[in-house]
């Protein structure tokens, strides 16, 4: 982990201390998440993903920055498919605190787990399917729970731009036609996870299933760590288009640049899930 994302998580458990104390819940001295019942949120989930390897690799960035056109990015892990309801309902009935009727409104915004029909039942919905509706700061602290994170922008983009056959989808006919699909044709609520077949990296559902959280909130993926850009991001994250695109061909990439610009952390959408990296 970098040290950037170190000490981003370690604000999020100081943030999430103060709202523990306020709540009448318990904040550990590690920083770890808290359960109202002293237990690990982690020994209660339910049979979370399995993590694959993914190797060292360069990215092509959208936008250059400072006349830098790739990024590296160092070998990391991610799950093989976005967490499901069961999995995020698991981890809430270990830590009352992100239920929905009990979570602070700061962390969360009004569509938060609107599906459910109360704090511990699913109503209708599958339980293998990707759970929606969550904000950043609740899918962080699942992670953390699992010992693990949020993938950082350009990690996802690594493996979201793999096709079947080899790293690089775009070279492969019909990738981005594919993408262009899944954006169109969206079911009302997503299947089962995992349905599909994997990449290259046997990573499943990168696209068509759901929009996935990552570590940075509103960037643009300009560098491999874009945290560190400032205003040069806000300028891209505001300037949208195609402008100096080192490929207007990466329609993918476009796709998802132009939605991420403008979420919070608290947002809470029916199309938007997320996965584990370490």
């Amino acid at each position: 982990m970098t040290r950037t994302a170190a000490t981003a998580l370690s604000l999020l458990a100081l943030i999430l201390g103060a709202a523990w104390a306020e709540a009448g819940l318990p904040a550990t001295s590690s920083g770890e998440v808290a359960t109202a019942n002293g237990t690990s949120a982690v020994a209660a989930l339910a049979a979370p993903a399995t993590m694959v390897a993914i190797p060292a690799g360069e990215i092509e960035l959208l936008y250059p920055i400072d006349g830098e056109a790739t990024a590296q990015v160092a070998a990391f892990e991610i799950d093989v498919r976005p967490v499901t309801n069961a999995e995020f309902l698991a981890f809430i009935a270990s830590d009352p605190f992100w239920a929905r009727s009990t979570v602070p409104v700061v962390f969360v915004g009004s569509g938060y787990l609107t599906a459910w029909t109360g704090d511990y039942d699913l109503g209708d919905l599958l339980p293998d399917a990707p759970v929606t509706n969550v904000s950043w700061f609740a899918a962080a602290a699942y992670c953390e729970a699992r010992g693990a994170r949020l993938p950082t922008e350009a990690e996802w983009e690594l493996v979201a731009r793999a096709g079947a056959a080899g790293p690089d989808g775009r070279t492969e006919p019909g990738f981005s036609q594919m993408v262009l699909s899944a954006t169109t044709n969206r079911a009302a609520r997503p299947g089962p996870v995992g349905a599909g077949a994997p990449n290259h990296y046997g990573v499943h559902d990168m696209h068509g299933l759901v929009w996935e959280w990552v570590f940075e909130v509103g960037s643009s993926l300009n560098t491999a760590d874009s945290r560190s850009q400032g205003d040069k991001r806000l300028v891209l994250v505001c300037a949208g288009g195609s402008v100096g695109a080192t490929d207007t061909t990466d329609y993918a990439a476009f796709l998802r640049y132009a939605y991420r610009g403008g979420l919070t952390g608290d947002y809470s959408g029916s199309g938007l899930g997320f996965r584990c990296a370490s």
